[in-house]
């Protein structure tokens, strides 16, 4: 996986419109024009596969974001990669199986219903 800015917004556009993020907090040109958005492509074919949308919220990191579908291993894999390279608390909300088990795995912790935390310092 290579993890980079986003390298083509008319690829991400689509890439959007197909794998939205569920939450419908975000409208796409917010997400395109956010300087801190995250891509992850494929090594081989360079396609985009998945994309991470930090913001914050009252000073704390959030994280949301969306990916082809079986790709938990690596979506994990990308999750601990830009957790670590934030270097902060980072949190995370969702009522999506998936994304729970991904954040789950990545050493977020539960705090409320749909909150998650994936401490700094474990």
């Amino acid at each position: 996986m290579i993890i980079d800015r986003c390298r083509d917004y008319e690829e991400f556009k689509e890439f959007f419109e197909k794998y939205p993020m569920n939450d419908n907090y975000f409208p796409p040109n917010f997400v395109i024009n956010n300087p801190d958005l995250i891509c992850g492509y494929n090594e081989i074919t360079g396609k985009l596969e998945r994309y991470c949308n930090p913001y914050q919220v009252d000073g704390d990191i959030y994280i949301s974001g969306a990916s082809i579908r079986g790709n938990l291993p690596e979506n994990v894999t990308f999750i601990i990669k830009i957790c670590n390279a934030l270097n902060k608390d980072i949190y995370a909300e969702t009522d999506i199986k998936t994304a729970r088990i991904v954040l789950n795995r990545a050493g977020f912790k539960n705090l409320s219903n749909n909150l998650y935390v994936r401490y700094k310092n474990g």
